[in-house]
């Protein structure tokens, strides 16, 4: 394989003129052309890169094609000037095949042939100690890595590709292709004014920052067009920070902003302990999403909710302002963290409260129910054994929607037929325009001038019922005002008809509409119940609705 050797160095020029003075150092090491692996991209761009770094004031270091012997000799000239002074900024750029130990990454150089975890040392250079150059000018210095590309076979313990590489203290790590690496340094490191944060928030496809990331200062920080050298922290204020950082805590970041609260990091240390702050909240929400709850799992929960008294405003599988509303007073109630989001011990305290307090709730119902029944067996035993209309209508007062309602009503209906078979032609007609007219004067004209008849009974029980008040009352107003919040949307209303249909209430096909059959329906369940008999969905009855 054809193999370019670019060694583009200014030791030579350096030793002719005077001795190295503080200057902005880069170390280039870009491998792309190998003998016996496969190739990598980046041919040429060692150039790229020096030409980019000159530009903007750096002495650079640059080796294109780079055996290992090479690499490593480029590196200690680097590390040479680096050592002559302390006030640079640094810039590391390593990019070819690299293969890793256990504890090592080596940017393999061109002749690596099936290296393995004994000659990787001789065959490549190691990227720690380049790290650990770099790490020699905290908060002014960048490295940039690209690894991998081809596959190739390695020997006993090294495997192809970069190992976990981390970035020193106050050094900012960039990895990805080489060619968005070098576009993130021109348009990015490079630029004058902009953050580490800056530079990592706008980072082209493929590259990813890491380590040293301040929102206050960058590469280029304090550098101006006559090449000033970088305005920087005093090292105290330097020290205070990296400390906050290892602890990490909002106490610590608070500290340092007591001591410096213009400093540097100051922003930084502000954005962390928003980031603490708002920790909690990130967890509860991850601790619920990894819960991956199904839309039935979400109507369970709130279905517990509401049999525990805790509104979610109807039980349709969806999380809204109401849900979490209901789940934060739980939450409160039970002494968990008031988040509004379950986590998996939660979601397990509500299943076993819920499911104990619908046990409760379905054996009270039951007892109730029981008692219900048994006084109107009562009470049918008492009325509607006898066949008299006045009994049977005193049974259908009582108990509209009772045992035997139906029952009642059939034979209120045999009795009218047969007393309107045996009625004569005029009394007949006379009864007809009557219940046509279905008015309180029209049945006291009948019966005025038929008062001893068969229908007499029917028309003095119809005035009674004309006379009675209207049945929207204002409780029956309130009820309906309540259902409107209860069951606000189809699908709650479908699930109400569902549960009265599986309970026997019989409320006509389940399709979202109430109409009167559904109505009936509702006043049967509440009153087996002992509820309030209004025909209307209210909290109460949505609790043992979804106890039942």
């Amino acid at each position: 394989m054809f193999k370019t050797l670019k060694r583009i160095a200014i030791l030579a020029a350096s030793a002719m003129a005077a001795p190295l003075c503080a200057a902005d150092l880069a170390l280039v090491l870009v491998n792309a052309e190998y003998d016996e692996i496969g190739d990598r991209e980046g041919s040429g761009y060692a150039a790229w890169f020096e030409r980019e770094l000159e530009a903007a004031g750096f002495t650079t270091f640059a080796l294109q094609d780079g055996t290992g012997s090479g690499m490593r000799a480029m590196a200690r000239d680097f590390a040479a000037a680096l050592a002559s002074d302390t006030d640079n900024r640094v810039v590391v750029v390593l990019s070819g095949q690299m293969a890793a130990t256990a504890s090592e990454t080596f940017l393999l150089g061109t002749e690596a042939a099936l290296p393995d975890g004994i000659s990787v040392a001789e065959e490549g250079i190691a990227v720690s100690p380049l790290l650990d150059l770099a790490g020699t000018a905290q908060g002014r210095s960048v490295v940039m890595m690209s690894a991998g590309g081809a596959e190739f076979d390695t020997g006993p313990a090294l495997a192809a590709g970069a190992g976990a590489v981390e970035a020193p203290q106050g050094v900012a790590l960039a990895q990805g292709n080489v060619r968005p690496l070098l576009s993130s340094l021109r348009a990015g490191l490079l630029t004058r004014g902009g953050s580490f944060a800056d530079v990592a928030a706008n980072a082209p496809r493929g590259v990813t920052y890491s380590g040293f990331l301040s929102r206050a200062i960058g590469l280029m920080t304090g550098s101006g067009q006559g090449g000033q050298g970088p305005s920087l922290p005093d090292p105290g204020e330097f020290a205070y920070w990296n400390a906050a950082q290892d602890i990490g805590s909002e106490p610590a970041f608070r500290a340092y902003l007591d001591r410096y609260p213009d400093g540097r990091f100051a922003a930084d240390a502000r954005a962390r302990i928003e980031g603490l702050r708002d920790a909690p909240l990130r967890a509860a929400q991850s601790a619920e999403a990894d819960l991956a709850l199904t839309r039935e799992a979400r109507r369970e929960v709130q279905r517990y909710l509401t049999i525990l008294g805790f509104n979610t405003r109807g039980v349709d599988g969806i999380f809204g302002p109401a849900t979490r509303s209901a789940l934060t007073d739980w939450q409160v109630a039970r002494r968990f963290d008031e988040t509004g989001y379950l986590d998996a011990r939660q979601l397990s305290a509500l299943r076993s409260e819920g499911a104990a307090r619908a046990a409760e709730l379905e054996r009270e119902a039951e007892a109730r129910r029981a008692a219900e029944e048994q006084q109107d067996r009562d009470y049918w035993a008492r009325t509607g054994i006898t066949g008299d209309r006045a009994d049977l209508a005193a049974y259908l007062d009582r108990y509209p929607d009772g045992i035997f309602a139906d029952t009642a009503r059939d034979r209120l209906d045999r009795i009218e037929e047969r007393e309107q078979a045996e009625a004569d032609a005029e009394i007949r007609d006379a009864w007809e325009r009557a219940r046509s007219e279905d008015t309180e004067e029209a049945y006291i004209r009948f019966l005025r001038r038929y008062p001893d008849n068969a229908f007499a009974g029917a028309a003095r029980s119809r005035i009674t019922e004309l006379r009675e008040p209207p049945r929207d009352t204002a409780a029956e107003e309130a009820a309906r005002q309540q259902e409107a919040g209860v069951v606000n949307n189809p699908i709650t209303r479908v699930l109400v008809e569902r549960r009265l249909q599986q309970l026997g209430f019989e409320p006509g096909a389940p399709d979202g509409r109430f109409d009167a059959e559904t109505r009936r329906a509702i006043r049967r369940f509440q009153r087996s119940r002992g509820l309030e008999v209004t025909g209307f969905v209210t909290q109460a009855t949505m609790v043992r609705l979804l106890s039942s």
